[in-house]
């Protein structure tokens, strides 16, 4: 005869709930507890810079830049598998950290998850402010320049389908859209004003992300597919999702080249184009070869900001 078994009792509301809350606040703790490491790891760096420019002859200052933002700058993944604590994002330390002569010194406080709205949250510009007032730079002022990357964060996810028209018959974005690029610029005015008060005249470069590809592909097997639910959701088919997200593309950029065209020390660096069907890794993130390609870009377009300083 069997043996019976105790009725399973459902979680209480109250339990999940402090069940959620006990994981957001181990979930801070931990992305608190990373940037306080790189802002550890960023002092010692700065510190080895300038004993080398005192003991080596040849020795040069290396420029050194805050950089915040999303996934596009903080990546662990190796074509969609973890690999801590490695970072393959356009900053990291196979990419625009080796780059340059000298290759700069890089202050990361972006995270990859992170919406404009998060980048910029108050506990986020407070950790910016205290950094640049009184954390150790190569040049005993301040960052030289601030690399950001968000935006794609607010757009991309299930809320994607918001902004698309259903049926499937516009190959263009929705008027709607125009709503969160708004959110979006929003943020980087916020980033601008923020400047203008903590860092003036430091200039600060933006990009504008590339064409994706709705391909259903996740990364990780537990984040994403970003894109391709929202559009099988609203009737579109494979090739007309591609125009619609070639327009929000471009209608992003546009948005960016506004803003640079009216902003003092406010510069885009054009990624549009970069990244080749098969450098995806997954519906929003390049492979390690991707984020190279787009790390020589920004490389690039420093250059000719500071010339022969990186």
């Amino acid at each position: 005869m069997a043996q019976p078994t105790m009725p399973t009792m459902p979680m209480s509301k109250g339990d999940r709930l402090l069940l959620e809350r006990q994981f957001r606040e181990a979930q801070k703790q931990a992305i608190d507890e990373e940037l306080d490491q790189r802002i550890r790891d960023h002092a010692r760096e700065v510190g080895r810079s300038q004993r080398a420019l005192q003991f080596q002859k040849d020795a040069k200052r290396r420029l050194d830049f805050l950089a915040i933002g999303d996934s596009w700058y903080d990546y662990p993944l190796y074509d969609n598998i973890l690999l801590p604590p490695f970072d393959f994002g356009i900053i990291g330390t196979n990419n625009l950290k080796a780059l340059g002569k000298p290759p700069p010194i890089i202050l990361s406080l972006a995270h990859y998850g992170w919406a404009s709205t998060k980048a910029l949250s108050w506990e986020n510009q407070e950790r910016m402010i205290q950094n640049i007032q009184a954390g150790p730079w190569t040049n005993g002022k301040g960052p030289d320049a601030i690399l950001v990357s968000f935006g794609g964060d607010d757009i991309a996810g299930d809320q994607l389908a918001i902004y698309l028209t259903y049926g499937g018959h516009v190959t263009t974005a929705s008027a709607r859209f125009q709503g969160v690029l708004d959110l979006v610029q929003a943020s980087y005015e916020d980033l601008i004003a923020f400047r203008d008060i903590f860092a003036p005249r430091v200039p600060i470069f933006a990009h504008c992300y590339d064409y994706p590809l709705a391909s259903g592909t996740p990364a990780d097997g537990f984040s994403g597919p970003w894109l391709k639910p929202s559009f099988d959701f609203a009737l579109y088919g494979g090739a007309d999702a591609q125009k619609v997200l070639h327009d929000m593309i471009d209608k992003f950029y546009g948005m960016l080249s506004g803003l640079a065209a009216t902003a003092k020390d406010f510069y885009v660096v054009d990624t549009r184009g970069i990244i080749t069907s098969s450098d995806w890794s997954n519906e929003i993130h390049p492979k390690p070869d991707g984020f190279h390609k787009l790390a020589q870009k920004f490389l690039a377009v420093l250059h000719g900001h500071f010339p022969k300083q990186i």
